[in-house]
């Protein structure tokens, strides 16, 4: 017997970073899928956020996860909201943005108390046109340009009499 075994969830997380780093391109800066950071100041914990956009001076502006989950798995989604949680405090950002299947998880946004940090949990909506879908993700690489504005290097012109 011939099969083939594809790894859903590793094919969402490819299809969501990409489609969002690509959607970014042009907005300054650039993005990194599968960066190392550490939450600590010794470098022992170390996290590997799917996607974080940086300044072109390396200042993280975004940071995103993709999440593809059959069902709802005990402790949903309170262990996706922790992770995210720990890349915001340690890129300091004051956003994160959570990506998961459609069915899995409605769109909502939490704002940590004490921690002026807001996690936004997205859903796409995955049967529908490839059109369609490319462009939720252009719509949330929108939303991520908004929060996180790229510094631009302005020029000034000193006129001379």
């Amino acid at each position: 017997m011939n099969g083939f075994l594809f790894d859903v969830a590793g094919v969402f997380e490819d299809f969501v970073t990409v489609a969002v780093r690509d959607a970014l391109t042009g907005s300054g800066g650039h993005c990194v899928l599968q960066a190392t950071h550490h939450l600590d100041e010794r470098h022992a914990i170390r996290m590997v956020p799917d996607l974080v956009w940086y300044a072109d001076d390396g200042t993280p502006l975004a940071v995103a996860d993709a999440k593809y989950k059959a069902g709802k798995p005990k402790g949903f989604p309170d262990a996706d909201l922790y992770q995210m949680l720990a890349y915001c405090t340690a890129l300091n950002l004051p956003e994160g943005h959570l990506v998961y299947a459609k069915g899995n998880a409605p769109h909502a946004a939490h704002r940590i108390r004490h921690a002026r940090i807001t996690i936004h949990q997205h859903a796409l909506e995955l049967d529908q046109s490839p059109a369609g879908l490319l462009a939720e993700m252009e719509a949330l690489a929108q939303r991520l340009a908004a929060v996180a504005p790229v510094p631009r290097v302005t020029v000034s012109r000193t006129r001379h009499p």
